[in-house]
């Protein structure tokens, strides 16, 4: 396959949770997250692998061990091979006390969907990603930022700023699930830059954030599931801790597009509206571009149809976004539904 001039990332249908291919100039590919269980996602995210002409998966990158993340790697495994699987190591759950056990709704010690993956993880090398590592992925720059629950603590080439929006972030209570886990990765193409956090929680992304910020402004960011509102510190829910998207976060990476990977269900499922709302009104964004549109936000808290590749309710169809990114630091988004292109130039300095 002739290697491409651009940094290809590929946005996956797959109902819920996340999936994002990337496949870079150099001809390598990494798959971050890669949704639940089912033959049809299976076969949505095939179809973008074969489209974009790869034999392989470079790097399987798992962001925690939620169904909605990983649920799908054994039998993507069994479809192509996969040389590298990379995660944050150990399951919280194996070291949860009872009562947090309970409450946490990914799955307990023995999970059929963990057992699986790890099955699958031995057919490849596995790797355990921790904070300021590099993948040694070809033609681009993946660094990770968090993991296990810790968080990278030296500033990348060009950043470490005190972060005004920290002071918009108020602390809330610690999160212990797998969602504060999340394995996060930045990737860099020349000028060109691209956050994924997975399911990273509040309090996780704020001491990433605070009181300087470590990773500098992004072009494109994958908005950070369970954005859980603030009004359910009242009545003492213990998910308003594990709310992810706090304001030191978006307003740190103050990305130029931003995109919405869950399922049509996401805001009435975790309390979304603040997320996409913070999101949305970040200094210098131009678009969120959306794989669902989401059935109970209403047209407010959605994209314009043009940006939305799946705007059904009821599921989507396996329409999937497709960036293209140059060196310069220009790219293009499509929606593969209707063709819709829209070109990024070069962006200005971020003041």
């Amino acid at each position: 396959m002739a290697a491409a001039k651009t940094l290809d990332i590929y946005f996956i249908d797959v109902d819920h949770g996340n999936a994002v291919l990337l496949v870079t100039p150099a001809g390598e590919s990494l798959m971050f997250d890669t949704g639940q269980a089912g033959d049809k996602y299976v076969d949505r995210i095939m179809k973008v692998i074969r489209l974009a002409g790869l034999k392989q998966l470079d790097y399987v990158v798992v962001s925690h061990y939620d169904w909605d993340h990983y649920a799908t790697v054994p039998a993507l495994s069994e479809k192509i091979p996969i040389r590298n699987f990379v995660d944050h190591g150990q399951n919280i759950r194996e070291v949860l006390p009872p009562e947090l056990l309970e409450r946490d709704n990914g799955g307990g010690l023995n999970d059929p969907i963990f057992r699986a993956y790890v099955k699958a993880r031995e057919k490849g090398n596995h790797i355990v990603a921790k904070p300021g590592d590099t993948l040694p992925v070809k033609g681009v720059e993946v660094r990770i930022a968090t993991s296990a629950g810790n968080v990278l603590l030296n500033p990348l080439p060009g950043a470490g700023r005190p972060n005004p929006a920290c002071a918009k972030t108020e602390v809330r209570t610690d999160d212990v699930t797998e969602d504060g886990q999340s394995v996060s990765e930045i990737v860099t193409y020349g000028k060109f830059r691209f956050a994924d956090f997975g399911d990273l929680t509040w309090n996780n992304s704020y001491r990433l954030f605070c009181p300087n910020n470590p990773i500098g402004t992004v072009d494109a960011y994958v908005i950070t599931h369970h954005g859980i509102s603030q009004d359910l510190k009242a009545e003492g829910v213990w998910d308003w801790g594990r709310s992810s998207n706090p304001p030191a976060e978006v307003g740190g990476l103050r990305p130029r597009v931003a995109f919405l990977t869950a399922g049509e269900d996401f805001v009435g499922r975790v309390g979304n509206w603040e997320s996409w709302e913070r999101t949305r009104k970040s200094p210098g964004l131009e678009d969120i571009w959306q794989v669902h549109y989401c059935g109970q936000a209403g047209p407010p808290g959605n994209a314009p149809d043009n940006f939305i590749a799946n705007p059904t309710v009821l599921h989507g169809q396996g329409h999937y976004i497709k960036l293209s990114a140059n060196p310069d630091g220009s790219f293009a988004v499509t929606n593969t539904r209707n063709g819709f292109t829209k070109q990024y130039p070069v962006r200005k300095e971020v003041k």
